[in-house]
Parts: C-alpha cells; structure tokens; sequence
C-alpha cells in the first residue's frame, strides 16, 4: 500500500509536468507526420487539427486556402496528415475510377439521424462497395433522358415562381432573389421526388423548419468534419441518443412521412389521393424495391429521398444565385445575354419557359454564362476528402511521398482557379468558354475539353454527385426564361452579395428590383 500511496503522491506532484510532455510528444509526433511534414503550410496546421476547425468555423475557408496555395504551390498542409492539392495530374489519381481513394469520415459527420441511427446515403456513406450497391438500381432515374421527362413539372414550378414575383412587379417591391431562388429548387425536388410541391413558393418561407435545418447541419458538419470523432460526442453517441429516445433530424422527418404516406397510398389504405400520375423518384424508387429486393429497402428508399432533399436544394440554389449574381454585376454580360436571347425567341427557336432542349442548342451565350459563373462560385467550398489507398501516392512534379492513411484533395474553388482556365481567372468572362476569333476548332475543342476536365462543380470521378442534371437541368430552364420575361436589376448594383462557407458556401443579400418585359409575355 506504501507503495502505492508514494507513486499516486509522485504522480500528484509532476501530474502538470506529465501532461505538458504527453501534450509536446503529441504535437511534435503530429508535426513529423511522414509524408506530410514535407509539404507547407501554416505552422499551427501541422501540429494539431484545431487550425482547420477554426478556420472553417471562420466562414472564409476558400480564401484562406487560395491564398495558401498563391504562397506555396500546389500542394498545402492543412493538417497533421491533410494535403490540399492543386495539380491536375495528381487529382486524376485521386479521383480516378477503380484507384481505391475513399471517402473520409468527414462524410459520416453528414449523416442524418433517423431513429437514434445515422442514415447512409449515396452521398455521405464511405463504403465504396455500398455505395456502387445501391446506386445501381436507381441510376437511370437521374439520366438527362429520364429527366427530360420531368420537364413539364418543372415547368410548372417554374410558373408558380413567376405568379410570385408577378406580386413583387405589381407592387414595385424589392425581391429578396437569393430566398426565392431556394423556395424554387425545394419546390422543383418536392415535384421530381414526391410529385408535388413542398410548399415554399406558395408560402413564401421556410416549411416545417427544413431550410433553418439544412443550414444548422452545414453549419455544424463543415466545422465537426474537421475533427469527425467529436461528432460521436456531440450527436452521434449512443448514450445521448438513448436519453433522447432516438432522434430524428427535420429533414429526415419530413422525408419519412412523404415516403410513409406514398406507402399507404399504394397499399390502399389510406383516404388521402392517389399517387401522382406520372413517375415521380419515389415511384421509381419504390420500383427499385421490387427489381431488386436484396438491395433497396424501404429504409433504403428512405436514404435516396434524403439524398434528393439535401443534395437537390441548397446547391441547387447556390449555383442559381450564383449564375444571377455575376450576370447583373456586369452590364456588358447582361446586355449580351438580353440579345441572345431576345433575338432567339422572336425568331421562334426558344419558347418559354425554355426547354433543356432549346437551352443546349439555341443559346451557347447563355451555356458560357452558365458554366463561368459556376466556376467561380462552385457550391462546394472544402477540400472534396479522399484516404490515400494501401500503396501510398507519389505526388506529381517534384512532391513529396504520401503514405496510406493520409487525407488528401481538392477545393473546387480552387482547382477552378487554376491557368486551365486561362488568364483572370478571378474575373467572371464568359467568353473564356466561347471559341476565339483566331482559335481553330480543333484547338478550340481541345482548350475547352481541358477547362470542363478541370470543373469541380458537382465533384469528381465514381463519387460525381448523382443530381448533378436535376441541378443543371432547373439552371439551364430557369435563367432563361427569368430573362425573357423580366427586366431584373440589383437594386444596389455596387453593393456585394455575403457569403458563408459552411462546406456549401451560401450567399444572400441579393434584392432585385424586376420589370415585366413585353417579349416575356404569357
């Protein structure tokens, strides 16, 4: 016992001396990360992981990080073992088909709680294997030609955004555009994947609390992402979700219940109506159900309705504000556009609203704004994380080694900066995606191929988001047909928007002033 009490008492005494070395061994063990320690950055980066929570948790992460890479090249470290990367050669490896680069935990943080339980979904899970699973059944729902198909739902939301700015030109009211823009995208996802409208236009505002949701859990899994073991802390600890009963998160409430009452529809055994005529993606995932059983659940349905809710609105509504945004800070490109199309819709090859059809033939203008404001407003403002596989990766040009294990890759707004992209790339020019005057078409093929290779705006390689034509179609329709039947401007043109990046870099402070135009007319 003496023995005991004499050690205990030793301990007591040079207890602070113990913990200040066990904290110096950590650090200095973090700093000497083999691989990374070879790679700049700021200095407390490589100590502790603490750096990139804080810098998240500041909002401005993507300037940080182009600054970042402005002074040390292409490759930055973030953390003990975190790489940003810049070099296009080396992002083939990393976000190339069958090269074993998953994703990290950063994704679980994303995991919505359903019953006290995290829900994978084709998103947020990392196992590889389940991820290529359960995407097979259900694919070809999200292909341009199945999409096509919605068109005329779209359209229909497209009309019921107009009837509610029609409000705004009647009363000569200033618009808040960038809240709109997102009501628009919930309400095109309620269309597509439960055949009818969530509500948002009509109400004008948040319903069942799901934007206010959206935004705390981006908020929340853009900073605990850095440090992912504090999300089984915080949110996801057993112990925690037993004392609350199993929670379950606004979203994946309100997918649940679209999803429950579909269930008793089809059963026959509820009173309410029947389900829509034409087959919306629960439809198509309720079919998934019965063509393959071993795989699609209705837990798993459940998962893809989430997917289509969270990953279907708010980027959606990002790159809309985005595209509107940079087209109005610049008389030149508004006025060009205008004429574009102006000239094709009194020539009778556009309609309105325009057709997907129509926007990829008849307005390569149009295609150009598109694709430069995106570039430079991708909704996505953190590294997009891969675990480098068994075998380790040798970066290109001169880098250093990387060993298994390390968190490795790309900012889109960064990449989206890089000299691909030619010269002022911080500057918003369309024409940079437009053939030159002295540029062959061979040339020009092979200079825009480089820029689109380049293009980070919905991810990269087998994890490429899913819904990336869902957004792309509800772009390439609404801009258009926004411009053809209103005469919009920023009701402070001089001002600048604000920006968040919480993972998705949101903006607001966007009021616009609209005009009907006469060519608009319906």
């Amino acid at each position: 016992m003496a023995i005991i009490s004499d050690t205990l008492t030793l301990l007591t005494h040079h207890l602070p001396g113990i913990l200040l070395l066990a904290v110096i061994f950590h650090l200095t063990r973090n700093y000497l990360t083999p691989g990374a320690s070879a790679v700049p950055g700021p200095f407390l980066a490589k100590l502790s992981h603490i750096w990139r929570f804080i810098d998240v948790a500041n909002g401005r992460a993507e300037r940080t990080l182009y600054k970042l890479h402005q002074k040390h090249g292409d490759y930055v470290r973030l953390g003990p073992n975190v790489i940003s990367i810049r070099d296009l050669d080396t992002l083939k490896t990393i976000y190339g088909i069958n090269q074993g680069y998953n994703k990290t935990n950063f994704y679980r943080v994303q995991q919505q709680m359903a019953k006290g339980r995290p829900t994978p979904t084709l998103f947020t899970t990392t196992d590889e294997d389940f991820h290529a699973a359960i995407k097979k059944p259900i694919s070809a729902a999200y292909s341009m030609s199945t999409l096509t198909e919605f068109e005329p739902f779209v359209d229909k939301t497209i009309h019921t955004f107009f009837a509610q700015l029609d409000e705004f030109v009647a009363r000569k009211k200033v618009c808040d555009i960038a809240s709109w823009l997102q009501y628009y995208a919930f309400d095109v996802i309620g269309e597509l994947t439960f055949g009818k409208p969530l509500g948002f236009l009509e109400r004008g505002g948040d319903v069942d609390g799901i934007i206010a949701a959206l935004e705390k859990m981006l908020n929340y899994s853009g900073k605990i992402g850095q440090i992912p073991w504090l999300d089984y802390v915080f949110i996801k600890n057993p112990l925690r979700q037993f004392i609350k009963g199993g929670s379950t998160g606004a979203v994946a409430r309100f997918a649940r219940t679209q999803l429950d009452e579909r269930l008793r529809q089809t059963e026959g055994t509820d009173d309410k109506p029947a389900p829509p005529s034409h087959r919306d993606f629960l439809a198509r995932f309720l079919e998934a159900k019965k063509t393959h059983p071993d795989i699609v659940s209705d837990n798993q349905v459940f998962s893809y309705t989430i997917s289509n809710v969270n990953a279907g609105s708010d980027t959606t509504a990002i790159s809309l504000r985005a595209v509107l945004y940079y087209t109005l800070k610049s008389t030149r490109v508004t006025a060009k556009l205008n004429q574009e199309l102006t000239d094709a819709y009194r020539e009778k090859r556009i309609s309105l609203p325009v057709s997907w059809k129509q926007s990829q033939e008849q307005l390569p203008y149009l295609d150009a704004v598109i694709k430069e404001a995106l570039r430079l407003h991708p909704a996505v403002g953190l590294l997009l994380e891969r675990i480098v596989p068994a075998g380790g990766l040798q970066l290109c040009h001169g880098g250093p080694y990387l060993p298994a294990g390390t968190i490795v890759g790309a900012n889109p707004w960064i990449i989206h900066r890089s000299s691909v992209f030619g010269d002022d790339v911080d500057a918003f020019i369309p024409e940079r995606w437009l053939q030159k005057n002295d540029e062959t078409e061979t040339d020009f093929h092979a200079r825009k191929q480089q820029m689109l290779r380049a293009t980070f705006t919905f991810g990269a390689g087998p994890r490429t988001c899913i819904g990336k034509n869902i957004s792309l179609l509800e772009i390439y329709k609404l801009i258009p047909s926004m411009y053809l039947r209103y005469k919009i401007e920023l009701k402070d043109p001089g001002l600048e928007w604000e920006t968040v990046n919480a993972w998705f870099v949101r903006q607001k402070n966007m009021d616009v002033r609209l005009v009907r135009r006469d060519i608009g007319q319906v």
